[in-house]
């Protein structure tokens, strides 16, 4: 493996809500020797990045998507990652979230702008 590429993974800070599955729950296909730093982020940081993405970027994505996003920003954030390359993966789609709370306080802030 590339030594300069550095690999994050993501997990829940709080009971998870971002997952969707069980707390402490690890995929199958997930090798985590290959991971060189886990992250973790909040279910309010995860849900907050999903309403900024939704509002300022037009995207709708789920909230595991909006963790990975939080996690990447926190990442760039930090001084030994300055002027690098940062990627994220979105894990998530955000229509199974439609009808729920999250993007009906969503809609009516849309229809206020």
């Amino acid at each position: 493996m590339n030594k300069k590429i550095k690999v994050v993974g993501v997990k829940p800070a709080d009971r998870s809500v971002i997952s969707g599955e069980n707390p402490g729950y690890v995929p199958s296909i997930l090798d985590v020797k290959l991971l060189d730093e886990v992250i973790k982020v909040t279910n309010v940081e995860a849900v907050e990045m999903v309403r900024r993405l939704a509002l300022e970027e037009g995207l709708l994505v789920g909230i595991s998507s909006g963790a990975a996003a939080a996690a990447a920003i926190s990442l760039a954030k930090r001084s030994e990652n300055s002027g690098k390359l940062i990627v994220v993966a979105f894990p998530s789609f955000g229509e199974r979230c439609i009808p729920t709370v999250l993007f009906h306080s969503l809609l009516e802030e849309v229809q206020k702008l």
